[in-house]
């Protein structure tokens, strides 16, 4: 083709379309138009030239110009990839057929090489367009991007191809970074590309302030990061020693000081100092520096965050950086596309991983360091005029007329969760350092902070309560390492030389793709501990302590839900998003995910979550919705029915809803549910001291008997029951009544029937709870269903009569230990209620209550589960009454294979009980699929040969690489190994199958005969 210019890419489609390539129909179209935009002199590159589709799109945009490509390529296949490995000749015979060689150069090599030398191969020209299209992998193109944005001319263009989700790398350098230093976004099918423009970055500077004294060694980590930032920015620096006055005086209250140790002449001594005098020397135009006389104290931390504000003359963004908090680059420009895109916040609030030693993190919330009140607000839309108001918690006010002023902060914050979907979780270094423990004991007064400090960095397993480290903590903050919630600390120190290194986003990046990923035989989910706190949540709580107990933990993952979950030291855990009711396939999905890098066999839901494929295991805490009437159609009730349906084996917590499971899913046969009955807390749940009732009652205000409901309320717990029967007791003037479990205020009418007595609506721990119990005349739980009724035997470990209605799983539970009444029976309950005071009766209710008791315990019901779990694991072997096993070397050639494996086969299917028996073959050293594709030719050849078809009647299972816990179960479920002549030995040695009983092939139908 000759033509001199060519206005249509329509004109040259069919010679473009020729080239083989994995543009998708449009991008070529997009790419010639844009060339075509361009000044005639344009220098445009592209990264990943391949075999020339796409340079000879934009190549044909040169045709009558000046303007050239540069291609970038290896032009070196892979063996993965291409049967093909060298491109170059191709890419060259398309660019030349078109006649095209004027407009292109090609530049021969890895991309970040050339990039790297682009000024001595180029002149150091200036790039119009550069389309970055060479490897997909994360670290590869985010260095492609940084690389190339300086080169970039002001208004140039660059534009990424495949950012879809099946490229990760692409996909996340563009959504992550580039997208928020480009403006003019513009989309073609996968292609994405942006306008670089100084002129748009400069609308919102941002001014970082930073208050320090002896600042090393994290202060030297920020200056590498803002010179990056490709907007306006200044960086104020405020030096010095801050007297302990204003609102920073409370230090001088818990006993800190200001010593001659922690500074030299009110200035750093560990050559902060000297570091920013560099900076300032440096960076004149970006870095200012503050500081007091030398020996003079700043009047406070008030005062040195003030100091700036009357050289910021400019609207902008004012962002609090304290010395040991580190920010990436991707960060930093986040958040300011956040503000430029909402001008109506005027501030942010972030979550921070907060580090108490080199890899320990504050792994809680809502406590302290991470308190959502105050912390951590460290972003403002600044105005000149403005000014802080305080500084501990900080306060940003604008002055307003009459001499007002108003919070900043305050108006229209971006908060937490804004910020963390966005990525903006921060690391702060606050306890990371001996100097930073000794500067704290002095100043801030924390006593022994160094010693405590040491004391955390010695233990070893977590989490761990910060406050039994550190007194001045008062909460449940948790310490655990950085290293399970997959956070690797940007600041690392070189152990040998005691020097500190700061990592960059790439490095990260790679040491968490190279990290070993969690791998778990079972799932669980602990969706439960997001929606509530009631049983259930007791109940998990309990099985996956006992399951770190007894050492099952290991086998299994939690997934926790938006950091919901207990922390048990001891389990692993993967943070998954919270669960919503109205995005219930979108969540289906991300289980599976897990389950599939996990590699995870068992799937079980603390409350009907399902993945989409992965055999899940469910339990069944009640079937309370479908025996009360229930509107099922309620998302919560439709995914309980669903996770039913999906399941591949079931538990129930007794007996009874087991039946009830059944009775409402007929398809599930009776004997196929395991029964695990729930436990009870013996070490909590116990008879307490008269002395500890009696504290209990004072601290309430008990002051007369009581009766106990746990749960109060007028649907099936039936509580109206005991207020009516309550109020026909003659002496009920002399008890109180006290309920548990609801809060809140007494229902007007329960009130109504307790006159002259008072009714205390409590929320109690499970200590105060056993207390409770111990001190009532009685439980009365006149309950018309339950699942369990765990209430009733926690009463009777601690030594409290029962009253209770003969339904359900609770005759199961309370056993003869309790005293029964039907739960319409207002008459009933009453004389129960006057029988349960009769010494006689209320000694033999309290003998036999705490004998029942004895029958339940979260470890037997812990290990119910966790078998069931395991069983559950087997169900794809398809175990029959008689298990037949072999262990083929797979190293032996497909012949010897085939032979020694056919004739297994063969005796087996020609054997009259064929029907019952199931052949497993271990297949541990090879691949399933190579497995299945040798049996498939086993089984075509006894068909074929001798007229055997093995696919209606024997069953055969391929056994891959089995936890030990799953060998353990299925040793016993194995009726005899087969000896092979080759046999994979290795397997065999992994394995305690010394009991099995084997036999050769020859009297293997004589010993089946046997069994």
């Amino acid at each position: 083709m000759t033509i001199s210019t060519i206005n249509n890419y329509q004109t040259i489609q069919s010679a473009v379309e020729s080239i083989s390539g994995f543009m998708i129909p449009g991008q070529e179209e997009y790419l010639f138009n844009k060339v075509k935009s361009l000044p005639n002199d344009a220098v445009i590159v592209e990264i990943g030239s391949f075999k020339g589709r796409s340079t000879v799109a934009m190549a044909y945009a040169c045709l009558g110009t000046n303007r050239k490509i540069y291609a970038i390529d290896t032009w070196d296949g892979n063996d993965s990839d291409f049967s093909e490995r060298n491109f170059f000749e191709i890419w060259q015979h398309n660019v030349q057929v078109n006649n095209l060689e004027q407009y292109v150069i090609p530049l021969r090599g890895y991309s970040y090489e050339i990039l790297n030398r682009w000024e001595e191969l180029t002149n150091n020209k200036y790039i119009d367009l550069i389309f970055i299209d060479g490897s997909h992998q994360y670290l590869d193109v985010i260095k492609d991007f940084e690389m190339s944005f300086p080169l970039v001319k002001s208004g140039g263009w660059i534009a990424f191809h495949d950012v879809i989700h099946t490229w990760p790398g692409t996909e996340r350098t563009w959504h992550k970074t580039a997208k928020y230093l480009l403006v003019n976004h513009q989309y073609s099918s996968s292609l994405a590309c942006g306008q670089k423009s100084l002129d748009a970055t400069k609308s919102l500077p941002i001014h970082f302030f930073t208050i320090v004294l002896n600042g090393q060694p994290f202060i030297r980590y920020h200056i590498d990061v803002f010179k990056q930032l490709p907007f306006k920015w200044h960086w104020h620096i405020v030096e010095g020693v801050a007297d302990l006055k204003h609102d920073t005086a409370w230090c001088a209250q818990l006993g800190g000081y200001i010593s001659d140790d922690i500074h030299r002449n009110g200035r750093s001594y560990d050559g902060t100092t000297e570091y920013i005098d560099d900076l300032a020397r440096l960076y004149p135009d970006n870095v200012t520096v503050y500081r007091k006389p030398e020996g003079v104290f700043w009047d406070g931390k008030l005062e040195m965050v003030n100091a700036p504000i009357a050289n910021i003359l400019e609207e902008c963004l004012l962002w609090q950086i304290d010395v040991d908090e580190l920010w990436t680059l991707e960060q930093l420009c986040t958040a300011r596309e956040m503000f430029t895109s909402n001008p109506e916040k005027t501030s942010a609030f972030y979550w921070c991983w907060y580090f108490v030693g080199e890899k320990l993190i504050i792994s809680t919330r809502n406590c302290y360091a991470q308190n959502p009140q105050q912390e951590w607000l460290r972003t403002w839309r600044f105005k000149p005029g403005a000014y802080w108001a305080a500084h501990e918690p900080p306060v940003l006010v604008e002055p307003l007329p009459n001499n007002q002023s108003k919070n900043v902060a305050a108006v229209n914050p971006f908060l937490h969760q804004e910020t963390e979907d966005c990525g903006l979780v921060f690391q702060h270094f606050a306890y990371v350092t001996k100097e930073q423990l000794s500067f704290k004991e002095q100043y801030y007064g924390y006593k022994n902070a160094v010693s405590l400090w040491n004391t955390l960095q010695e233990v070893t397993q977590f989490p761990v309560l910060l406050r039994e480290y550190f007194p001045w903590v008062r909460d449940e903050t948790k310490v655990a390492l950085a290293d399970s919630y997959d956070i690797v600390p940007i600041a690392q120190r070189e152990v040998s030389s005691n020097t500190w290194q700061f990592l960059q986003p790439d490095e990260i990046q790679k040491i968490l793709e190279n990290k070993p990923k969690e791998t778990a035989l079972i799932l669980v989910d602990g969706v439960f501990f997001q929606l509530y706190q009631t049983g259930i949540a007791r109940v998990w709580k309990s099985l996956l302590e006992q399951w770190v107990n007894n050492g099952f933990a290991k086998y299994i993952i939690l997934l926790d839900r938006g950091g919901t979950a207990p922390e048990i030291s001891g389990l692993r855990y993967i943070n998954v998003p919270l669960y919503d009711y109205n995005n219930t396939n979108a969540d289906r999905e991300m289980l599976q995910q897990v389950c599939n890098e996990t590699g995870a066999n068992i799937f079980i839901s603390s409350y009907y979550t399902t993945p989409l494929t992965t055999s899940s295991v469910l339990m069944a805490h009640d079937m309370i919705p479908e025996i009360m009437g229930w509107n099922l159609n309620q998302p919560m009730w439709q995914e309980k029915h669903y996770g039913i349906r999906h399941a591949l084996a079931y538990i129930a917590v007794s007996e009874n809803t087991a039946q009830d499971l059944v009775k409402y899913f007929s398809d599930i046969a009776l004997d196929a549910i395991t029964i695990a009955k729930n436990g009870v807390h013996h070490e909590v749940f116990a008879p307490v001291k008269q002395e500890e009732i009696h504290l209990f009652k004072n601290s309430y205000g008990i002051t007369k008997p009581y009766f106990l409901l746990v749960g109060t309320g007028n649907g099936y717990k039936n509580s109206m029951l005991f207020f009516q029967a309550f109020s026909q007791l003659a002496s009920s003037y002399g008890f109180d009544i006290v309920c548990t479990g609801s809060g809140g205020i007494l229902a007007p009418e329960f009130r109504a029937c307790t006159s002259g007595s008072a009714v205390h609506m409590l929320q109690l721990s499970d200590e105060e709870l056993a207390t409770a119990y111990s001190g009532a005349v009685a439980l009365v739980y006149p309950s018309k269903y339950e699942g369990f009724g765990m209430p009733i035997v926690e009463a009777m470990a601690c030594g409290c009569p029962v009253i209770t209605c003969p339904n359900a799983s609770i005759p199961e539970v309370a056993g003869e230990a309790a005293i029964y009444v039907n739960d319409d029976d207002i008459n009933g309950l009453a004389n129960a209620l006057c029988e349960v005071q009769k010494p006689s009766i209320r000694q033999r209710l309290i003998e036999a209550g705490l004998l029942q008791a004895q029958k339940f315990s979260w470890s037997k019901m812990a290990n119910i589960v966790s078998t069931a779990l395991i069983n559950a694991s087997l169900l794809s072997l398809n175990l029959k009454e008689i298990n037949v096993i072999v262990f083929p070397d797979w190293s032996q050639s497909e012949e010897v294979l085939g032979l020694e494996l056919e004739s297994v086969i063969k005796a087996i299917a020609t054997y009259p009980d064929s029907q019952k028996t199931t052949l497993l073959i271990c297949t541990s050293h090879i691949s399933a699929e190579d497995a299945e594709l040798l049996l498939s030719g086993i089984t075509m050849n006894l068909l074929m040969e001798e007229d055997l078809d093995i696919s209606e009647g024997l069953e055969i299972s391929l056994v891959g690489s089995l936890a030990d816990i799953q060998w353990q179960a299925l040793l016993p479920r194995l009726n005899i190994r087969i000896i092979l002549e080759h046999e994979d030995k290795a397997a065999l040695a992994e394995l305690p199958i010394e009991a099995l009983p084997t036999c050769e092939l020859d009297s293997f139908i004589n010993q089946l005969c046997v069994l």
